[in-house]
């Protein structure tokens, strides 16, 4: 059974975002699933790359939507972004130097990522829809 389930509660209505979202869901359960089947350390070490790039590009596109959209939290939103990109980095070198990593960083992963889409990206997506109103 998957981690993250994707549904309706998680949709800025903004497609690409919602798009990038979806591929975060999977990436984190690609992860998890690396870790139950117990695979190998470069299994692992793959998922944990392609999610610590992938959030990387989905944050540069997130970014990129709220300065467009003149949004006022965006310095706010940015630091949000800056210290989960910190975290995963500190992740991959701890893989890297063959300390521990284990399936507890998926369970921040698959927290911080609801959390953050339901509070933080909402707040965007709820000042977008309201400009659009206008």
């Amino acid at each position: 059974m998957a981690l993250m389930l994707w549904n309706s509660r998680f949709e800025t209505g903004i497609g690409i975002i919602d798009t990038q979202h979806k591929a975060l869901f999977k990436a984190v359960n690609d992860l998890a699933d690396s870790f139950k089947a117990g695979t190998s350390k470069t299994q692992v070490k793959e998922c944990l790359d392609f999610l610590v790039k992938y959030t990387v590009e989905h944050f540069g596109t997130e970014e990129k939507v709220m300065k467009e959209m003149g949004y006022p939290k965006l310095i706010d939103h940015k630091v949000e972004h800056a210290k989960l990109v910190e975290k995963a980095l500190d992740l991959q070198a701890k893989l890297a130097a063959g300390k521990p990593v284990t399936m507890e960083v998926t369970t921040f992963l698959s927290n911080w990522l609801k959390h953050h889409i339901n509070e933080e990206d909402m707040g965007y997506a709820d000042f977008k829809r309201a400009k659009e109103r206008k």
